[in-house]
């Protein structure tokens, strides 16, 4: 086994002496330092890991694992798979099952899961001592939750945990939301079978390795076989989910993926690229093409992809993100649980869209975060500006506007997914006035950043729009990049 160990700092320090250095082809840090390591391990920056050959890049970090691992894949083009945790490779390093927990509790909350079945999940117990500890985040009364198990030499008995502790696994028949299973658990496909039949998800926890090899590749393509398969890694291996329904079919359905730079993008037919600022790469959308105002980009950022994806797409359900901005599923925030289309076709079933999670800004309005971040006499100039367009063309709007711009909240990053009729209405409304005003704002003479300043006011035009338009928002967190 080849690995580049990446991160030289504290957690490195701590298990350096317990790293295998035979398997170690290259120490990997942004910071090129003097570090303590065998004569024969070089030390590179990230830009040359795609220089050697390995089989795993270890991240030697806890608090930073999941942004360094999104760094190192979309930055750097590892592959997803080859990036895992330093405890992979320190002997006797065991998982933390209480992130497992964590992952289980997200989960259950996120699926309104009311009836689940243990059957090898059996470190729970140690964490918890009443059954409401583990559905702490469902919001259910103590008798609207039902949590069963079946014997085995690991269970650990306790009457306030389970509602049923069942001899076998034959004598429980009930049909449950979801089954947590062991990592060890021996059962032939006759069993497996019995179980996906059971319940609608199966959660198991699986560590990254075994006898040196990853288990990623197998073990998902054993769980295919029992439905729709999500591994979501962390510090100590998988979480795995099975959606034993396979969910709904995405449909479709398109998210425009707005990037102005190489980056390891996730086209797969639901993610599309579409390339602005001039930046051009082969198999990519542009928005240089067809009905398009490109030339606008330096001033009003992603609202030009916003404007392409408007004039010149047509699937039933159509969104945005950015090359390093993705929604997640839910509040387990890993590379590994990006919304996909079949989790976004279900959430539009019940919601009309899916926008930001918001980030309240305390005492500070959103018109004065805008003008904090740019230069003010420019930001009082494109406010004045922008206000009066809307004045001028949507003056039913106006009271909506000040009220946002005087607020202390708001939808960000013009990330959005919804119905075409819906992104119709708003584009309409919205380039009404947004193109005249970009196109006699006057920024010469100021920095890149501050040019872009028209741009960031129009960023809130969401909020300013749903001031008046009753819709079903669905929240969801999205990588927020420092």
């Amino acid at each position: 086994m080849k690995v580049i160990i990446y991160a030289l700092g504290r957690v490195f320090g701590q298990y350096k002496e317990k790293v295998d250095w035979s398997q170690v082809v290259a120490l990997a840090d942004k910071n090129k330092k003097s570090f303590s390591a065998p004569c024969f391990v070089p030390v590179i920056t990230p830009d040359q890991i795609h220089d050697l050959e390995y089989d795993f890049v270890a991240v030697f970090s806890n608090g930073f694992f999941e942004e360094i691992k999104m760094e190192l894949a979309g930055e750097y083009f590892v592959p997803r798979d080859k990036i895992l945790s330093w405890k992979a490779l320190i002997a006797g390093e065991e998982p933390s099952s209480a992130a497992t927990l964590q992952f289980c509790r997200v989960f259950l909350k996120e699926k309104g899961c009311r009836r689940v079945l243990n059957l090898g999940m059996w470190f729970l117990a140690k964490h918890c001592l009443a059954k409401e500890e583990l559905f702490l985040e469902t919001g259910y009364p103590e008798n609207g939750v039902v949590f069963d198990c079946v014997q085995s030499e690991e269970t650990i008995d306790n009457e306030n945990l389970y509602d049923h502790i069942y001899a076998k696994y034959g004598e429980c028949t009930g049909k449950y939301d979801a089954i947590l299973l062991g990592e060890g658990l021996k059962a032939s496909d006759e069993e497996w079978q019995r179980i996906k039949g059971q319940g609608r998800y199966l959660l198991l926890h699986t560590r990254y390795l075994k006898n040196g090899i990853s288990v990623e590749k197998e073990t998902r393509e054993k769980l295919q076989r029992y439905g729709k398969v999500a591994g979501i890694s962390n510090l100590d291996g998988y979480f795995w989910i099975v959606d034993t329904e396979r969910g709904k079919k995405p449909g479709n359905i398109a998210v425009y993926v707005v990037t102005h730079k190489d980056y390891n993008l996730r086209p797969d037919g639901f993610y599309i690229p579409l390339c602005v600022g001039g930046y051009q790469k082969e198999g990519y959308l542009s928005e240089n093409t067809g009905d398009n105002i490109a030339c606008l980009n330096p001033k009003i950022n992603e609202c030009t992809a916003l404007y392409w994806i408007w004039k010149n797409t047509s699937t039933e359900y159509v969104g945005l993100n950015h090359y390093r901005r993705y929604f997640y599923k839910n509040e387990i925030k890993s590379m590994d649980n990006y919304l996909d289309g079949e989790d976004a076709a279900e959430i539009l079933e019940e919601y009309d869209i899916i926008l930001p999670t918001t980030y309240p800004l305390g005492t500070v309005t959103v018109l004065e975060q805008i003008k904090a971040s740019v230069n003010p006499e420019l930001c009082e100039k494109a406010y004045l500006l922008v206000r009066g367009k809307i004045e001028k063309r949507q003056p039913d709007y106006l009271r909506a506007f000040d009220s946002v711009m005087e607020g202390y909240n708001a939808f960000l990053c013009n990330m959005f997914v919804a119905r075409r009729e819906i992104l119709d209405r708003y584009c309409e409304w919205l380039f009404s006035f947004l193109t005249e005003a970009a196109e006699e704002m006057d920024v010469s003479g100021y920095d890149p950043y501050s040019q872009r300043v028209v741009g960031f006011f129009a960023e809130r035009m969401w909020t300013v729009w749903l001031r008046k338009n009753r819709l079903r928002i669905k929240e969801l967190p999205y990588v927020v990049v420092k």
